[in-house]
């Protein structure tokens, strides 16, 4: 059997929150991984026009994370591929 790739998604990640504020029926996703910096340079550097670590609205009182793996900016997923290659 071949090695398969750990799936990093953010629905099993400790950096993930959401937010409902009152008298809104959504919650946001955000990433507050400790390395903020990378994600702000990463949407600086691929001149992305969203909030930096915004993952998105859920459904209607869902608490469920609306993304099914971690997006190309999380800084887990650098870290998991700096391991891989040795670095």
């Amino acid at each position: 059997m071949k090695n398969q790739k750990q799936t990093i998604k953010c629905s099993e990640c400790n950096h993930c929150s959401g937010l409902r504020r009152p008298g809104n029926t959504s919650t946001s996703f955000t990433c507050s991984h400790p390395d903020q910096r990378y994600i702000q340079d990463y949407f600086r550097e691929k001149r992305m026009n969203k909030m930096p670590g915004f993952l998105g609205y859920g459904a209607r009182y869902s608490e469920a994370v609306p993304i099914k793996t971690a997006p190309a900016w999380c800084p887990e997923k650098r870290a998991a591929k700096q391991k891989r290659n040795g670095q």
